[in-house]
């Protein structure tokens, strides 16, 4: 039991990256740019100035949704403040507009790609699509700066602007798409707890820390789940199958283990239903079969006359190992507190589809009925356990 306690101070705690947008970003839509936007530092420099700006796609949650949360996939244009930079003779009010161009360029392709995204589009087909309007994107820039010879050429310049201004113009402001969590969702879940045996099962063997590693799937608010828990609890009774035998007029023990503490296995399989669940809290009761099982190695004694000490001693004769094990029911409940959700950036790549993520502490209090009949024991073992468990749903168009 000691030993299990030393390893659970050692369990860390599993976190998901939180993903926020840069401050050091411009969007297009907060502005003209200024010379004020430009603060990258000395270091970056290999050229008088640069401007840098690339495209990006974001998912913005709405409340608005009711029961299921709503996300809007949002295209940006976007400006990067530190990696942008102008000494200050290249700081003119023509190399400014020069600039302003390329921003209003990049709003251009982010308007194509937001009405992309409006047909339904998401995932890896519109990570495609992305990657395909940041390649015109940089087609387009040496096109310009060829043209404009870097922006000296203010008749080009102007052309440019005219012909910039008037595609933003007829193109307009798309709306955004909203997307919501679907009904299926898989996820995993790794936790630490305790395991407290009782009736005839403590006679043999004490309670113990638990690590617990589990598999979950659902559709709306049914869920199932698979989930192992290992531990190493004390022996209550050393000579688990009472092998005894009379030498020299007393009764003694002919059988005792060689390891200090058994191995205990739970391997089980659940389905529950989720009878309460909103932003915050989700309560599921839960029920199953699961193996539950001892093993551990053990040694034949044989006792020998000692005449010196006028008394018996044993010693080991050999060797074997011992298992006990048992098929029954578990039931139990789930209850997680919501720790934070996000859309990933990236689509996973067995659903295509970028994904819903819902981090939470769970906390599983649960018995579970066991009969031993290699030594006709039975009784319940008790536990909870705290785990951390991750949830994905993929986003579909709403």
């Amino acid at each position: 039991m000691k030993r299990v306690l030393s390893i659970l101070t050692l369990f860390l705690a599993i976190g998901l990256p939180v993903l926020a947008q840069p401050q050091n970003y411009k969007k297009w839509s907060e502005g003209m740019l200024s010379w004020d936007d430009f603060n990258g530092s000395a270091v970056m420099k290999t050229a008088p100035s640069h401007f840098a700006a690339n495209l990006n796609t974001v998912s913005e949650e709405d409340i608005k949704g009711g029961k299921k949360m709503l996300y809007r996939i949002t295209a940006e244009a976007l400006m990067s403040r530190d990696e942008s930079y102008a000494d200050s003779t290249m700081r003119t009010a023509q190399k400014l507009r020069y600039y302003q161009l390329m921003f209003d360029q990049l709003e251009l392709y982010r308007r194509r790609l937001q009405n992309d995204l409006n047909t339904g589009m998401s995932g890896i087909e519109a990570d495609k699509r992305l990657a395909h309007y940041r390649n015109l994107y940089k087609d387009q820039v040496k096109a310009i700066e060829k043209e404009t010879e870097n922006g000296t050429n203010d008749k080009r310049l102007q052309e440019w602007e005219y012909y910039t201004r008037k595609g933003l113009e007829e193109m307009g402001l798309p709306a955004a798409p909203e997307f919501e969590p679907g009904d299926w969702s898989y996820g995993i879940y790794l936790g630490v707890g305790g395991s407290f045996t009782t009736q005839d099962i403590e006679k043999y063997f004490g309670n113990c820390a638990t690590f617990t590693a589990g598999l979950t799937a659902g559709y709306k608010r049914v869920k199932v789940k698979a989930d192992i828990a290992y531990g190493q609890p004390d022996f209550n009774n050393r000579n688990v199958f009472d092998k005894k035998q009379q030498v020299g007029g007393v009764i003694r023990d002919i059988q005792m283990p060689i390891n200090e503490c058994p191995t205990f296995l739970s391997v089980g399989a659940t389905a529950g239903f989720s009878i309460f669940t909103n932003k915050r809290f989700e309560i599921t009761p839960f029920a199953g079969v699961h193996w539950s099982g001892y093993s551990w190695n053990m040694a034949n004694l044989e006792w020998v006359y000692d005449n010196d000490k006028r008394d018996y001693y044993s010693k080991i004769k050999n060797t074997e190992s011992a298992k006990l094990k048992d098929v029954s029911w578990i039931a139990g409940l789930d209850f997680d507190i919501k720790l934070h959700r996000y859309v990933s950036n990236t689509p996973f790549i067995l659903s295509g589809q970028r994904e819903q993520f819902t981090s939470s502490l769970r906390i599983t209090p649960y018995v579970m009925y066991a009969d031993y009949k290699e030594i006709a024991s039975r009784g319940y073992h008790l536990g909870v356990t705290v785990s951390y468990s991750g949830v994905a749903r993929a986003l579909s168009v709403k």
